[in-house]
């Protein structure tokens, strides 16, 4: 089975309930699954100002992803986003082939180590 990783951004109609906004993205997360794909890293970015009006709306729900899954579930969920009122915009990039899961988790962390580091050391 080819995995590869990817980056998966999604920009979500901010009036979601947050029961609504849980069971909407445990689905999208179900389907990228389903073939032994696995999520490195969830962040939520929270609610921010938008460029431009997405479907009549100003502010947009920002959550983004790094995961490996195979090409057809992700295929499958852009479909299904497509078509999702409550998806104002997603954006996947491809990141690489045949990735080592645990090597990838431990770069993340230490990127987020340093990252954290160099806050404290420059609070600006």
């Amino acid at each position: 089975m080819l995995l590869r990783e990817y980056e998966l951004t999604v920009i979500a109609n901010p009036q979601l309930t947050p029961d609504k906004s849980t069971k909407t993205f445990e689905k999208y997360e179900t389907l990228l699954l389903a073939d032994g794909g696995e999520i490195i890293k969830k962040s939520a970015w929270g609610t921010r100002k938008l460029a431009f009006p997405m479907n009549q709306q100003f502010r947009g729900t920002y959550f983004h992803y790094d995961l490996t899954c195979s090409p057809a579930a992700l295929k499958e969920v852009e479909r299904l986003m497509r078509i999702d009122d409550s998806i104002l915009r997603y954006m996947s990039i491809r990141l690489g082939e045949n990735v080592d899961v645990e090597q990838r988790k431990l770069e993340i962390a230490k990127a987020e180590a340093f990252a954290s580091s160099q806050k404290e050391i420059d609070p600006q």
